[in-house]
């Protein structure tokens, strides 16, 4: 009864994440040509309608040690993802949007108005001109978000329309997906007299492999930062090359050292009680 009383439109709207493809299987077969009935129907077959990779099946054996390109078990075709797949925290949303008239008439003053809504905000992210739109007819259009809150997220779609008969009417589509945060990171803080230990741990929690470009402690005042994990300054060898790759589940340790300056040997212990009792130590820069 709900299904029959659903209010129809001319219009359709779909709606696609844009991602990034995957490289196709060629599902190459090895197997022994001399000798196979099958392998000749195959190599006829493949004269005719060659595959993406070249070939349909390879003459090698799997135990070779070599193999040449078209027997690569990628090819160079690619596949665009079948799910929406995971959002994460500091990624940016971004989706292609599709609106068609169904209808075999003129649907005018077709009005789109897009927003993400999250816990905190409401951001619009389009608003666009009224066009007119014949049967059959599609109009595309694409929206991106950063993501910078972790949670609920809310893609809200409002169509505005004048049908065919002249009425007003307004077609309405919300989309729903989380984000997660894809590193977690944990502190630890040790102190030692005037000086502050600060200990980092960045795990990784996607089921991805991510390329860490910086991780940076800002102090707060009154205190100065002293990086421990390159103390000649040669980042080169935290971040450089394959360095900051870091495999699913992989975490790393980072240490710090914060030294606040001692005016003078009164104010030493009163800047003794401060540090140890100091809530805001600085913020982390993390770049990945």
């Amino acid at each position: 009864m709900a299904s029959l009383m659903r209010e129809s439109h001319p219009l359709t709207l779909k709606v696609m994440r844009l991602s990034r493809p995957t490289l196709a299987d060629t599902r190459t077969l090895p197997m022994d040509s001399s000798t196979a009935v099958l392998a000749q129907a195959l190599r006829e077959a493949e004269q005719n309608r060659p595959t993406a990779s070249g070939q349909i099946f390879s003459d090698l054996q799997l135990s070779d040690a070599q193999l040449p390109l078209d027997a690569f078990p990628l090819s160079e075709a690619l596949v665009l993802p079948r799910t929406f797949g995971t959002m994460f925290l500091g990624e940016t949303f971004s989706a292609q949007m599709c609106i068609c008239n169904e209808s075999a008439f003129v649907v005018r003053d077709v009005a789109v108005n897009v927003v993400m809504q999250t816990a905190t905000q409401q951001v619009p992210l389009l608003d666009n001109s009224a066009v007119q739109l014949a049967a059959g007819q599609p109009l595309n259009v694409q929206v991106a978000h950063e993501i910078k809150e972790l949670g609920t997220h809310v893609l809200g779609c409002t169509i505005t329309y004048l049908s065919a008969q002249g009425e007003h009417r307004t077609l309405q589509r919300s989309f729903r997906f989380q984000a997660a945060n894809p590193l977690v990171v944990k502190t630890k803080v040790n102190h030692l007299a005037r000086d502050v230990l600060l200990e980092v741990q960045v795990h990784n929690a996607t089921h991805a492999t991510l390329v860490l470009e910086r991780l940076r402690f800002e102090p707060s005042s009154p205190f100065a930062a002293e990086d421990l994990n390159a103390p000649h300054g040669d980042t080169a060898l935290l971040w450089g090359g394959s360095a900051g790759f870091m495999q699913p589940g992989d975490a790393r340790q980072y240490l710090y050292r914060l030294r606040a300056p001692i005016a003078s040997e009164e104010a030493s212990v009163e800047q003794e009680r401060a540090v140890q009792y100091a809530t805001a130590l600085g913020k982390l820069d993390i770049l990945w």
